[in-house]
């Protein structure tokens, strides 16, 4: 059973003050399951983006707005939002404290077009 640790992840820059790390996806050996934790800094953005499969992002920390199709609604720890494959998503973070979002895909090699 592997055990996964973050603090051996090489975090990546989503864009200016939005971090994420790939906790699990093929390189860790998973066949159909990626998981990233995004910290998103205040004022900073997760651009919108489409994925080919859907997307479960689970907010962990803080407030932040997000961004589904049209809408916009602002969602807070234990908060779960779900973008249906092909359906623009993104965040900003307008809140004054960092917020964190755990993302959950049903792939093991996530694809995400920047689309804004």
């Amino acid at each position: 059973m592997p055990i996964l640790n973050k603090k051996d992840v090489p975090v990546e820059e989503l864009s200016p003050g939005t971090e994420r790390w790939a906790l699990v996806d093929s390189s860790k050996g998973a066949a159909s399951l990626s998981v990233g934790d995004v910290v998103v800094a205040s004022g900073s953005d997760v651009h919108t983006h489409i994925h080919p499969t859907e997307e479960a992002m689970v907010i962990l920390e803080g407030e932040i707005d997000a961004i589904l199709g049209q809408d916009t609604v602002t969602v807070s720890a234990g908060q779960t939002v779900l973008a249906p494959a092909g359906v623009r998503h993104g965040f900003v973070n307008r809140s004054g404290a960092p917020a964190r979002i755990m993302a959950i895909f049903p792939t093991a090699d996530m694809e995400r077009t920047l689309v804004d």
